[in-house]
């Protein structure tokens, strides 16, 4: 049997010939040319890598160090300043003048006189004069 002949549309007509043309003028890539880009990607690859293992190995040492300061972790007070004590603002000291005494020395547990006084924490302090 014969088809029906569809009417003529031009639209279609010009879709046609676009498509004929574009078929007539396509061609492969050069393989050069894709082996080059396969090269990129791999390049990209490789420089991604490298630089998230940078991050990681140094978010590791940060980590590490962090992890390994010696800082101590601040103690408050053992117990509640009172409220009829003074703030720190409103204490003075006297002046010093050249005929006081100077000023005494902390004793330590044993009675005898300690250049630097030891906390709970263990630690040793000085305290400049």
């Amino acid at each position: 049997m014969l088809e029906p002949q569809e009417p003529q549309d031009p639209l279609r007509e010009m879709f046609r010939q676009a498509a004929a043309s574009g078929q007539s003028r396509a061609r492969a890539v050069p393989v050069a040319r894709i082996a080059e880009r396969a090269r990129r990607a791999h390049r990209r690859r490789v420089a991604v890598a490298a630089g998230a293992a940078c991050l990681l190995f140094a978010g590791g040492g940060v980590t590490v160090a962090a992890l390994l300061s010696d800082t101590p972790t601040p103690v408050g007070p053992a117990t509640s300043p009172s409220p009829d004590a003074p703030s720190p603002a409103e204490t003075t000291r006297p002046p010093l003048s050249s005929t006081t005494s100077p000023p005494p020395t902390g004793e330590g547990i044993s009675g005898t006189p300690s250049a630097t006084p030891t906390y709970p924490s263990g630690r040793a302090t000085t305290t400049a004069p």
